[in-house]
């Protein structure tokens, strides 16, 4: 008689066990597969499928005040294709029907090519012949190219043609439409748009995009599967950086300072132009510019904005901010009187001259600024202690860094008053032993033009990012330099210079009254004493009973020419320029000199 287990036979009691415990088994697993282990096994599955694909942001343009491109990324594309599946399935495939219809369509391989090079400008056969010479050298190949720099629309149209194995790739070159006109500005990006001078690299964080990320899953013969596609993470391109120069006043500008530069076989040449009212810096010109599409044609030492990162001695131009710090402190007017020598020996160890010869003058300060005598400058200027001329030079901007907005601003060189030698103390009045770059002195002669209060030299504007957020640059607060009073009084003072000076006649502009001063300065030979050559410059405001703009020109080291003539003339003609472009009224009233002898 055979045992039972509560009612059930043991043979059939241990069946039921094991068929149980398999159950129980299958259960655990399916739950692992389904619960536990499911994300994993997923991810795993889908890294095996899914296939990464960069989506690349492009950089952001560069544009004057005008919205005028002066930079912009020119977005290509290359059109890939498969050629070992253009052969699955006979060589034919099926897309949607056009229009919009219900069902697809077959296509073969044949048809597809005659259609894509009526897009790309290929013959079917020609592009028959890619595939084949592909796949002759291995049959396996999974990579040949179509066609290499086609535009957005051709991209669009072969996509519409929804060919499986056709892929995409895009690339960027960035371009400059103006070529060298601001490129001492704008600088340039090297390969994968990399900046590496000017704006491009000061502005870098606001033209730089952020690249995206789809991955789409394929099949096992490689061909991505409609529908698969997904963004993880999406793309964001580069902002905008509208600058404050005019680009046809820029180009006006090198052409100007090219041509007088080349007259006088000078070393080098700077023009800048600045509006008075709001230190926006409409033009930067410097001889030989470099063209940003063809760096290697430039010069080495052309190519970075050598307005920002090479000073020099700014010589008579700099008197003009000594009169100011003295009719303001009170310690002198227009017409205090200086008998005045050709040469000086205010102590021992010290001398220095006037740069004509001349008999003891019965000048006035206005006339030692219209003679540019360092004598009667330096009698003067010394009336004032070390550290109040300090102290007004660097309200005037000197010995200061600006931030207009280049990735490298020097702040040219003024010491502090205790590491003044006894013949700097002289000299640093009529701007010797002391250094400035074009910016900074067309910005102490915009205080002067703004009723003494200097506003820091603006270049970048602001940045537009690609959502339309906007970002205005601060580039510092504004200076009170002198009283509006003491500016309006040196304003005068300067009018009468240009009017009383040797170059009356060469600084004229018909109908606009003009406030001026030249600057023949001595450099460093970098070996302890000085070239034997000049820097020869012209500072200037227009129109002088209304002040609109400031330019600023130096022509250094003529070889072959007369330098400041060429500074004035370079002045006069960008002033020209400047007032065609802005509509500029013409004066009104004229000027009450002050007296240049007593």
């Amino acid at each position: 008689m055979s045992r039972t287990f509560r009612g059930v036979p043991a043979r059939s009691a241990s069946v039921l066990i094991v068929i149980v415990f398999m159950a129980l088994l299958f259960a655990i697993q399916l739950i692992n597969l389904q619960v536990v282990s499911a994300a994993a096994m997923n991810e795993e599955s889908a890294s095996k499928r899914a296939v990464p694909d960069v989506i690349k942001s492009v950089r952001g343009d560069i544009v004057d005040r005008n919205g005028e491109v002066l930079a912009t990324t020119d977005e290509r594309y290359d059109v890939q294709l498969s050629p070992k599946n253009t052969k699955v399935n006979g060589g034919s495939f099926y897309r949607k029907v056009e229009g919009g219809g219900i069902g697809t369509v077959e296509v073969t391989s044949a048809q597809a090519f005659e259609e894509i090079g009526a897009i790309t400008g290929q013959s079917g056969a020609e592009i028959q012949k890619i595939v084949d010479d592909a796949l002759e050298e291995d049959p396996k190949s999974d990579f040949a190219y179509v066609k290499r720099g086609i535009d957005l629309s051709q991209l669009q149209q072969l996509k519409a043609l929804d060919v499986d194995w056709l892929t995409f790739a895009s690339h960027h070159k960035r371009v400059y439409p103006n070529g060298a006109v601001g490129g001492n500005l704008v600088g340039f990006s090297g390969a994968d748009e990399e900046a590496q001078a000017g704006i491009e690299l000061s502005q870098d964080e606001c033209l730089a995009g952020v690249d995206g990320e789809e991955h789409y899953e394929r099949s096992m013969d490689g061909v991505p599967l409609p529908g698969s596609v997904v963004t993880t993470r999406e793309v964001q391109n580069g902002g905008t950086v509208e600058l404050t120069i005019d680009r046809d006043l820029q180009w006006q500008a090198q052409q100007i300072i090219n041509t007088q530069t080349e007259s006088v076989g000078a070393e080098w040449g700077y023009l800048t132009i600045m509006d008075a009212k709001t230190g926006e810096l409409l033009a930067i010109a410097e001889d030989g510019s470099v063209d940003p599409n063809d760096v290697d044609a430039s010069e080495p030492d052309k190519r970075d904005a050598r307005s920002y990162i090479r000073p020099y001695e700014p010589g008579s131009t700099f008197k003009a901010v000594t009169a100011a710090a003295l009719i303001d402190s009170g310690t002198a007017t227009p017409t205090s009187q200086h008998l005045t020598p050709m040469r000086w020996i205010p102590e021992e160890g010290v001398t220095f001259g006037d740069s004509t010869i001349h008999d003891e003058m019965p000048w006035t300060l206005t006339g030692i600024l219209t003679e540019s005598s360092n004598v009667g400058t330096a009698y003067f200027g010394t009336q004032m202690s070390n550290e109040e001329r300090f102290e007004y030079y660097q309200k005037f901007g000197f010995g200061i860094s600006t931030d207009s907005g280049m990735p490298m601003e020097d702040s040219g060189l003024l010491y502090e008053p205790d590491e003044w030698d006894r013949q700097s103390v002289y000299n640093i009045t009529f701007g010797q032993a002391i250094s400035s770059t074009i910016i900074q002195t067309a910005g102490a002669y915009q205080a002067l033009a703004n009723d003494g209060v200097r506003i820091p030299p603006t270049l970048v504007k602001s940045c537009t990012s690609a959502d339309g957020t906007v970002t205005t640059y601060d580039h510092g607060k504004p200076v009170r330099a002198v009283s509006e009073e003491s500016a309006d009084t040196v304003l005068r003072m300067l009018e009468t210079v240009v009017t009383h000076g040797w170059y009356s006649d060469l600084a004229v502009i018909p109908g606009y009254r003009i406030a001026g001063k030249t600057g023949t300065a001595e450099q460093s030979d970098g070996e302890g004493g000085y070239r034997p050559d000049y820097v020869n410059s012209f500072a200037g405001i227009f129109p002088a009973d209304d002040p609109q703009y400031v330019a600023v020109a130096s022509i250094a080291f003529p070889s072959s020419g007369d330098g400041g003539t060429a500074a004035i003339a370079a002045f006069t003609e960008s002033a020209e320029a400047t007032i065609r472009a802005f509509h500029v009224p013409p004066s009104t009233g004229s000027l009450d000199p002050y007296p240049i002898e007593y």
